[in-house]
């Protein structure tokens, strides 16, 4: 039904305010009820078609079988999103108040070394302030990814510093790409946090990309492998080579990590953006 945008907003909050009234019914009697009201039902399942999980979804739609909304898809759907919005985090950008390391973790071929390319030019050239950047690699990385991140250094006027030099000089933020080997990206990270615990002058931040492609399984056993670290939050990689985002909503709301960046395209430094959970919830419904 046609409504303008400050009568969609009441409506909603109409809605969160009846969802907190009412309490939640378990996953059985969710079903039996959502079995007697179509339209219902029928959000419900669209949205577990979507990645949400089936219990989840049926008692969170449960309590509006009934109500005066059960008849109105927008709503049903707007109620789903608000909650999804509440579950979701992300994280600002980070302000550099002290010499950090910033330590990119993840599997193969998920995009993690462009993705040190776009954070470091980042921070050099496009915030407000200019800080003082460097890349850090492992003599044991492959020869493949240590010439592409030769190449970023060299076009970005960026040094590229060997892990046992690094103290020598003084920077503001150090960016780290990792081995794209669980094992080996495991073992290298150990090491690498042991030598700069034993400094105190860097602080250290561990995000783990993740790629908007990959499966629910595949996240979580990503996830999984580097639980031993403490990840402070995900970077969402490829996020333009898939429409279908229901994976990684659902494993995103699971894990109630914040999401600091999301990576578009291919372009250093304009494919990567400060994560939003109204981008993130845009791209969702797009095959909604």
């Amino acid at each position: 039904m046609p409504q303008n945008e400050e009568e969609k907003l009441l409506t909603v909050d109409d809605v969160r305010a009846l969802r907190e009234e009412i309490s939640l019914m378990h996953g059985s009697l969710a079903k039996d009820v959502l079995s007697h009201t179509p339209l219902v039902k029928q959000v419900a399942e669209r949205f577990i078609e979507h990645g949400l999980e089936r219990e989840w979804t049926e008692k969170l739609l449960a309590p509006l079988a009934g109500s005066s909304f059960e008849e109105d898809e927008e709503i049903l759907v707007a109620y789903v999103l608000e909650e999804l919005d509440s579950l979701l985090t992300v994280e600002a950008e980070k302000i550099v108040a002290s010499p950090s390391i910033h330590i990119i973790v993840g599997g193969t071929g998920i995009g993690k070394s462009s993705l040190v390319g776009k954070l470091a030019a980042r921070y050099k050239y496009f915030l407000e302030k200019s800080h003082k950047v460097g890349f850090i690699h492992f003599d044991r990385q492959k020869v493949g990814a240590y010439e592409q991140l030769e190449n970023y250094a060299d076009a970005m006027d960026i040094p590229l510093v060997p892990l046992e030099d690094f103290l020598e000089d003084e920077y503001d933020i150090l960016f780290v790409d990792t081995a794209g080997s669980l094992g080996k990206d495991v073992d290298d990270l150990q090491e690498l946090i042991g030598i700069i615990e034993s400094n105190a002058t860097y602080t250290i931040e561990i995000s783990l990309a993740i790629s908007a492609t990959s499966k629910t399984r595949d996240l979580e056993r990503i996830n999984n492998a580097f639980k031993i670290f403490n990840i402070n939050n995900f970077i969402v990689t490829k996020l333009d080579e898939t429409c279908d985002l229901s994976d990684l909503m659902n494993f995103l709301i699971k894990e109630e990590k914040p999401v600091a960046y999301i990576s578009t395209g291919q372009k250093i430094p304009e494919d990567l953006m400060v994560a939003s959970k109204e981008y993130l919830l845009k791209q969702y419904m797009q095959e909604f």
